[in-house]
């Protein structure tokens, strides 16, 4: 048996390292009768996993060679503690510790080179990232960052482990900064099972833990610009996860970002943006934003930022101004005398302006909506200028964009004035009533059912031919998914014109009235005496 001196001063191979630990493992001192007895079940333990996997080490990696270095070195050491134990008893348990560390450690690592050995480059990369000194597990990492191929994701993925150790409080910056470009590097990937990683229970809440610790240090607002960016992109993709956002909030995220958000480059001002505006779809997360005076910090941003930044911010307005209940009013409020009408009006107008679609028009019409919800606001919404911008909205390519616009008409309709950009997008109401997403045609029959209690805008109504046989087909029973509350209101709207009743009758809404009257649609039953009697609530005589 070679001594470890012998062995290093002949530069032992890959083979006589791995002969010579197993002859050491193979003769280690009896427990019994040697200072070993005090650490034997840790270090028995380890023992045993590095006989079962040594055998089948692949001493063709690069790894194997120093694993098997240092683990000559630790049983050389153990068998000299066995033999010759030093006189101090608190020395011999501190030399004993480590040796019982460093062997459960090199057994972890002759475990993953085992199981980890494919044969491939990416097998041995992700071995290098677990196995190793520090500056051979960022080489490794740097070039997994550089591989651009199609199993860049795989990899990756099959890495996270290793790269939240390397985000832990006791690495450098250097390796925190790379583990987070690679997190930013998978949230960037189109692979919803990478996605699906980052977010999951076991990886999301300790991978924001270390992320929210770089927000607090401040790191991210003194250290490399990239940093900054990487830890706001993969911010963007946890904080879809309610705790997660929850968790962020919780931890004073909201001021560190709105700061990155003033001073940040452009891609991380934007990406800062898009987790506020995560943040603010709850709820519970709004006086987050108002104890950091965030409205006005966001309507100043918003007039000079990206495209990417102007979209992020418009959301997050969007997110804080809804939902449309009585309690959510006096944020509207703020967000009223803040100046956002005019930041949103400023948005709409770049987004007429430009051809290349580079402005989240959905947003920016969905925060009109939201502060129409408020009757005085709506006033003013009416009489500066912004219906236009809605009803062009209405021949929108995206639906989502259609269903958002005739929402906002449908709040804008209680001001009771007849607009002539509203009269000219009638049409348009009537048309989205036959489109099969059914969230669309629920759209275009609210925006109707508030609109027609109003003579100006029923008489454009009449004069679509398709007008009443579409509100009537929304009441078939087999057209799912739309409230028939709203069909009942514009019906009963149109129902004092005998020619409108008359319409009604023939394209079966007295059939479909009579199945409403089961579920006890409001309106249903007024309609149908209507209908029946040619009476209105026993007022209109029958003509």
């Amino acid at each position: 048996m070679k001594s470890l001196d012998e062995a290093s001063a002949s530069s032992p191979t890959s083979e006589e390292l791995l002969q010579a630990s197993l002859t050491l493992l193979s003769t280690l001192p009896s427990p019994s009768s040697s200072p070993l007895r005090r650490k034997f079940p840790s270090i028995t333990t380890s023992t045993t996993r590095l006989l079962s996997s040594l055998p089948s080490l692949p001493l063709t990696t690069p790894l194997a060679l120093p694993l098997l270095a240092s683990l000559v070195d630790t049983l050389t050491r153990l068998h000299s503690l066995g033999s010759c134990p030093p006189t101090g008893k608190l020395q011999l348990q501190s030399e004993l510790s480590a040796c019982a560390s460093a062997l459960e450690l090199l057994a972890s690592d002759a475990d993953l080179l085992v199981c980890s050995e494919d044969g491939s480059s990416d097998g041995d990369l992700i071995s290098r990232l677990q196995v190793g000194p520090i500056s051979s597990r960022l080489a490794a990492l740097d070039s997994l960052l550089s591989d651009q191929s199609a199993t860049s994701a795989s990899s990756l993925q099959s890495a996270v482990p290793s790269l939240l150790k390397l985000l832990e409080p006791s690495a450098s910056l250097e390796a925190r900064e790379k583990a987070t470009s690679a997190f930013a590097k998978l949230c960037s990937l189109s692979a919803t099972s990478s996605h699906d990683i980052i977010t999951s229970n076991e990886v999301g809440p300790i991978l924001l833990t270390h992320l929210s610790r770089l927000l607090d240090s401040g790191t991210t607002g003194t250290g490399p610009s990239i940093l900054t960016e990487n830890v706001c992109t993969v911010l963007q993709t946890l904080t879809l996860i309610r705790e997660n956002a929850v968790a962020l909030a919780s931890r004073g995220g909201v001021g560190p970002l709105l700061e990155i958000c003033q001073a940040g480059t452009p891609s991380a001002q934007a990406s800062a943006a898009g987790v506020l505006k995560n943040l603010a779809r709850i709820e519970t997360l709004k006086n987050y934003f108002v104890e950091e005076n965030a409205i006005v910090i966001l309507i100043n941003i918003c007039e000079l930022g990206t495209p990417n930044a102007k979209n992020n911010i418009i959301g997050c307005l969007c997110n804080l101004a809804g939902p449309t209940e009585e309690e959510s009013q006096d944020l509207k409020i703020r967000l009223f005398k803040d100046g956002v009408l005019e930041c949103v009006k400023g948005f709409l107008d770049l987004e007429i302006q430009d051809d290349e679609g580079n402005w989240d028009l959905e947003s920016g019409i969905c925060l009109v909506r939201q502060l129409a919800s408020f009757r005085y606001i709506a006033e003013i919404i009416t009489n500066n200028g912004f219906i236009p911008y809605i009803t062009s909205a209405l021949d929108d390519v995206k639906s989502s964009v259609r269903i958002e616009a005739a929402l906002a008409l449908a709040e804008l309709a209680s001001t009771g004035k007849v607009i002539k950009e509203i009269c000219e997008s009638i049409p348009k109401l009537v048309k989205m009533l036959e489109n099969k997403i059914p969230k669309e045609r629920e759209a275009g029959a609210k925006a109707l059912a508030h609109l027609m209690p109003v003579s100006g805008y029923r008489r454009i109504f009449r004069k679509d031919e398709g007008g009443i046989v579409n509100v009537v087909q929304l009441l078939d029973p087999l057209t799912r998914d739309v409230e028939r509350k709203y069909p009942v209101s514009i019906l009963l709207s149109l129902s004092q014109s005998r020619k409108c009743r008359k319409q009604m009758v023939a394209a079966g809404a007295c059939g479909y009235l009579r199945g409403s009257l089961v579920i006890e649609v409001e309106g249903a039953k007024k309609l149908l005496e209507c209908l029946g009697r040619g009476r209105i609530l026993g007022v209109f005589p029958r003509v």
